[in-house]
């Protein structure tokens, strides 16, 4: 087995890594590919004064499987659940941080993607998003009518070309979101 060395700047000021990383619990479950024994390991992060993180591995060492997350712990400004208003192209550009458990729902469209379902990374955009549900439909429509015509109508919101606004719903399990960057004013609420 090889060992990996991270080597990270630091200046006078800061911390060791040592420091600001420490693992908080390590158990064993049941892989949810092979079904073998996987590790879970959870680590607390310090990334400055205000802010902590949880970082969640889980390595299966049967099959390979690999699952991150990061989780903030820190109160911040942000709610569980966002509204985005897609309503001009440059709100394709809005910035979001979400962990990965979230659910997506676009209720013009009728499309509802679910937790499990959605990895993209947790500093998005917009039309990500929409571009990862569009590549995920593509891929499991097949024939299905209302399938194709959802995806249609979906292609259209990416592309700019929608005629009617459109809502993207973002609900978290269980950590906040936050839109990071908006580039027109009131094209997103908290609900």
């Amino acid at each position: 087995m090889k060992s990996i060395a991270v080597v990270m700047p630091m200046s006078s000021g800061d911390s060791h890594l040592s420091e600001r990383l420490s693992e908080v619990d390590r158990y064993y479950v049941e892989c949810p590919v092979c079904r073998g024994s996987a590790i879970v390991t959870v680590y607390s992060y310090i990334i400055s004064e205000n802010e902590t993180i949880a970082i969640l591995t889980l390595m299966c060492s049967y099959c390979g499987f690999r699952f991150r997350d990061v989780i903030p712990l820190s109160e911040t400004d942000g709610g569980t659940c966002i509204e985005v208003y897609i309503e001009r192209s440059i709100d394709l550009n809005t910035i979001i941080y979400m962990p990965s458990q979230v659910d997506i729902e676009m209720p013009q469209l009728d499309i509802a993607v679910e937790a499990m379902s959605l990895r993209i990374g947790s500093i998005v955009t917009v039309d990500a998003i929409l571009q990862y549900i569009l590549d995920s439909l593509n891929s499991v429509c097949g024939t299905a009518v209302k399938c194709r015509e959802a995806i249609a109508r979906l292609g259209k919101v990416v592309r700019g070309e929608a005629i009617e606004p459109t809502t993207i719903r973002i609900k978290s399990i269980y950590s906040p979101l936050r839109i990071l960057k908006s580039y027109r004013d009131d094209n997103y609420r908290h609900c």
